[in-house]
């Protein structure tokens, strides 16, 4: 490899977030200025009677670490408020939104129990740069919800500023995988689909 190349590699490697940087260096999440969508397909023999659901998380919160060099990889941590997610649809009536916001938290998410949702970092994969201070790399990490936690892999798109991170992307996620009942009515004739999206979009700032 051309001393130019190796160069290159090390320069991306210390720019990255999540990886070591000159100093310690915390950002904490804005909750304000950050965005998770929560996508539901509808499935069955009569899904042309349902809607897709979109759902929204209004409270959530969260720290990245980027260590000094030498302490190893950096760190996310997020906390999520089950009972702050909220059905955005729009073309439900008042009415069904209400009975989609009680089903979702007292059958699927039953969220008077687990209140927490929460993702921890574990590590970082296939990074690249993708154009000035954007990079795309794979988070490893474990995603505790309805009491289960698994190991995930999220593909993420991060921009570095001076004071500010901004990750977006998304991931796939199987109800069942948590432990979590589909919902279904008309015996089954009418039901969601077991995969739901998760897409964000996170600023943290120091």
């Amino acid at each position: 490899m051309k001393m130019k190349s190796i160069v290159s590699s090390i320069s991306l490697l210390l720019l990255l977030a999540l990886t070591a940087t000159a100093q310690s260096k915390t950002y904490t999440i804005s909750s304000s200025e950050s965005n998770f969508r929560i996508l539901v397909g509808k499935a069955g023999l009569f899904s042309g009677l349902a809607h897709d659901h979109e759902i929204g998380v209004k409270s959530f919160s969260g720290q990245v670490t980027l260590p000094r060099a030498g302490a190893g990889s950096g760190s996310l941590v997020l906390e999520i408020d089950a009972k702050s997610l909220a059905v955005l649809d729009k073309e439900p009536s008042e009415e069904d939104r209400k009975k989609i916001f009680a089903s979702m938290h007292n059958e699927v998410l039953e969220s008077s129990k687990y209140e927490k949702i929460t993702f921890k970092s574990v590590s970082v994969s296939d990074l690249k740069q993708t154009g000035g201070n954007t990079y795309g790399f794979v988070l490893n990490g474990d995603l505790s919800l309805h009491g289960v936690t698994k190991r995930i892999a999220v593909p993420v798109s991060l921009t570095v500023a001076p004071q500010q991170l901004r990750a977006s992307g998304q991931y796939t996620l199987k109800q069942t995988d948590y432990g979590i009942k589909v919902y279904s009515a008309m015996g089954g004739t009418v039901k969601v689909k077991n995969e739901v999206v998760v897409q964000f979009d996170i600023v943290a700032k120091t």
